[in-house]
């Protein structure tokens, strides 16, 4: 373990598995006079001002170590909640009087910087006495969402997010024309649905009209009235329940036949209003008739 934590400043260190270059970066305002040098590493956020880098510094860790990922160190440390925004003055020591600072005050960090033989350039009040020494284990770290990276790579990385962006929108504008298209294909197949069903129905209306009119004209004006006749047949089946019909007969006949056995006697005996007559070739039967009413 190094003695110093601003050891493992501008080298290769091992966190969350990963090899990484951690690299000297500034919370808060930029110097106008060198803004030019400087590209943002991370956005402003509740406690945190915005974090910036060096581009040059990026490019020499690049040269020296290729292909591997580089963070800042107070955006890491930051992210990791080794930093506690309650303390004014906090350091990560290089030496016992030189290193990297970060000042808080009122709940959030305000700026960072590096100090030399205990002295703080941009404000002489602080006082290394009072500072604190962050010098967490590089086990204990986490990573941020974002590596460091050049202006022109950041510049690239907004328009393709731009390009989604507009990507998605177009999908959406399509995605609402087929539903356009599909809600009004639905609505005509409804409408078509719907128009057919009153085609239908007043075909339907139509029909029954006719067969309504066609019942006024056709109508019968005297209703027909068969008791008596019914009254005569059921008398008769309670005679002799075994009586038949010769031929097929109506009630709008004047008269109507019947052939029951002989059970010995006549049956006009019982039924006066009967007309008989014994069927001599068909030795057992007689044929029964009773007329009411005129035929029609």
């Amino acid at each position: 373990m190094s003695e110093f934590f601003a050891d493992y400043v501008n080298r290769i260190v091992t966190i969350d598995n990963v090899d990484v270059v951690l690299m000297p970066d500034m919370v808060g305002p930029v110097p106008l006079s060198e803004q030019h040098m400087y590209v943002e590493l991370q956005a402003a956020e509740n406690q945190t001002p915005a974090i910036h880098v060096n581009e040059t510094d990026i490019e020499n860790i690049r040269e020296t170590y290729p292909g591997i990922a580089i963070y800042g160190l107070w955006q890491t440390l930051l992210n990791s909640g080794v930093i506690s925004f309650r303390k004014s003055l906090q350091v990560v020591q290089a030496s016992p009087m030189d290193g990297f600072y970060i000042h808080c005050d009122l709940g959030r960090a305000e700026f960072s910087g590096d100090y030399e033989a205990g002295f703080f350039a941009a404000d002489a009040g602080f006082n290394l006495d009072e500072a604190a020494v962050i010098a967490p284990s590089v086990d204990s770290l986490t990573l941020p969402a974002h590596e460091a990276k050049m202006a022109e790579e950041l510049q690239v990385e907004r328009k393709m997010k731009v390009r989604r962006a507009w990507s998605s929108a177009a999908s959406v504008v399509v995605l609402v024309a087929i539903l356009a298209v599909l809600t009004d294909f639905s609505l005509l197949q409804y409408y078509k649905y719907e128009h057919q069903e009153v085609l239908d129905k007043s075909a339907m209306r139509d029909y029954l009209r006719t067969g309504l009119d066609g019942l006024k004209t056709s109508r019968i004006t005297d209703v027909p009235n068969d008791h008596q006749k019914i009254e005569k047949i059921a008398e008769l089946w309670a005679y002799e329940r075994r009586l038949v019909t010769a031929k097929p007969q109506r009630f709008d006949q004047q008269a109507l036949s019947f052939i029951v056995p002989d059970n010995g006697a006549d049956p006009k005996i019982q039924m006066q209003w009967l007309t008989t007559r014994y069927l001599p070739q068909d030795t057992g039967k007689w044929a029964v008739s009773f007329s009411i009413g005129v035929e029609k």
